[in-house]
């Protein structure tokens, strides 16, 4: 890192200083519950959206609904690599930002969107280019494969804009603010179901013409780039709590070097969950469509409780990251005990009424009575798993705030390939029903949260924070 941007780190740019509202120093440490609950209502805004623009084609015919549907599959692919970054980048500037460097932690953040949007422009032509072969892995055919390419091809000329929203919103979350993240994206989705219908479907009003499958991804495309220019006008004018800090990816090298340590396994560990769940979703789809489509209805229904989870753990990642750069472990291991609490507590009493509530639930959502039958079977599963599912996103949040992103990856690929799919194909080998193929996940859990917990407890993942290290 050269010396100016190094001067930098220690001393804010005076415009900064004239703002006020962005050194670090100033501000109140956030609570657990004050950072969780934004990123949860964050979180379930996008599932809402999700589920909002399968309504949205749905008129249009089952071809337009299985591309959103298998386009949103392969965007997961594209988008591990951009939620990797965030989460390596998450946990250095939490670290900045308690230490007191708010130029640092702005620098982390520049190096980290300019990286974020190299690799999804990279990701998005090699998707844009596979997406024919894609389709066929999906077994998609006539139209249905036609409106896939369409619509990945058109809502990948997106990506980079994604990527700016989410990676400048992560930093936010890492310094302690999770309502403007919340802001931003809520404004973002106000614009993207309107504009989606709208190209979808037409509005003669304004002369706008109905462009089918490809105007549900223009319209999306064109909120994710409004909501990317106000975000990054908000924080290079000075308007949000982190200062803005021009980087240069060849003299800050040492920082990217750093920045790609701490992310690629992240990275990576994004790309195991989707190649488990793949591969998991071939095991499924082997005994039935019924089988396969209570497996994707069930995850529709628990992806409430999942993202209280995902909540849980940024505010971890945070506040861990945030009190080991203020070189307090003691307060760092508090916090992730504390998270806990609160993690296994909320998802326990959803994962509760989920059980309770399993077959109204799945009756509200299908109507065939053998998917019923699974799904609710499939909802016991995952409802039972809560407790362990919190231990795995609270604590596994914390190791990630504390820059431990490899042993995540580490328990990851155990218990999703190794355990779950061990366990999947031994009873699919015995010849067992899909009802214990859906049971393998609660090996897959019991593993996972073993492995993090023991991890967690063990404190080696504040070995490098300890002084001489």
């Amino acid at each position: 890192m050269d010396a100016e941007a190094s001067q930098a780190q220690q001393q804010p740019n005076s415009e900064s200083k004239r703002k006020g509202n962005n050194t670090g120093e100033k501000q109140h440490p956030p609570s657990i519950l004050g950072l969780a609950l934004p990123s949860i209502s964050l979180f379930l805004i996008f599932n809402l959206v999700n589920l909002a623009v399968i309504k949205i084609v749905a008129t249009l015919g089952t071809a337009e609904v299985a591309a959103v549907t298998t386009g949103s599959r392969i965007f997961f692919i594209v988008y591990a690599g951009i939620m990797g970054l965030s989460a390596g980048a998450t946990a250095l500037i939490a670290h900045a930002w308690g230490a007191k460097k708010p130029q640092e932690a702005a620098l982390l953040t520049s190096l980290s969107v300019k990286l974020g949007i190299a690799l999804s422009i990279v990701t998005s032509l090699i998707f844009m280019y596979l997406v024919p072969q894609l389709a066929d892995v999906f077994q998609l055919t006539g139209p249905a494969k036609e409106a896939t390419i369409d619509y990945v091809r058109f809502s990948s000329a997106f990506n980079a804009n994604f990527a700016i929203i989410v990676l400048i919103t992560s930093a936010l979350r890492a310094t302690g603010d999770g309502w403007v993240p919340l802001y931003i994206t809520a404004f973002c989705n106000a614009l993207f179901l309107p504009f989606c219908a709208a190209l979808t479907y037409g509005w003669p009003l304004l002369n706008v013409p109905e462009l089918g499958i490809r105007g549900t991804a223009l319209g999306g495309g064109i909120a994710y780039v409004i909501g990317s220019i106000l975000t990054w006008i908000l924080w290079r004018r000075h308007c949000l709590q982190l200062p803005y800090q021009s980087s240069n990816l060849k003299q800050d090298w040492q920082a990217v070097k750093k920045l790609w340590h701490i992310s690629y396994p992240a990275i990576a560990e994004q790309l195991v969950i989707q190649i488990a769940l793949f591969l998991f979703l071939t095991v499924v789809a082997t005994y039935s469509t019924e089988a396969f489509a209570a497996y994707g209805v069930g995850l529709g229904i628990l992806s409430i409780t999942i993202v209280i989870g995902a909540g849980f753990g940024v505010a971890a990642s945070a506040l861990v990251g945030q009190e080991l750069g203020a070189g307090n472990p003691d307060r760092a291991i508090g916090i992730g005990y504390r998270t806990l609490f609160w993690a296994v507590l909320t998802m326990t009493i959803m994962g509760a009424l989920t059980i309770y509530f399993a077959t109204p639930l799945a009756s509200f959502m299908v109507n065939d009575p053998e998917v019923i039958r699974l799904t609710a079977v499939f909802l016991f599963m995952l409802g039972i798993s809560q407790p362990l599912m919190a231990v795995d996103f609270a604590l596994g949040g914390a190791l990630r705030g504390a820059g431990d992103t490899r042993f995540p990856l580490l328990s990851t690929f155990s218990g999703f390939l190794l355990t779950r799919m061990a366990v999947a194909l031994l009873f699919k080998f015995l010849g067992l029903s899909v009802e214990w193929i859906f049971g393998a996940l609660i090996a897959d859990y019991i593993v996972k949260a073993v492995l993090i917990f023991y991890r967690f407890y063990s404190k080696v993942w504040l070995r490098p924070h300890m002084p001489g290290n």
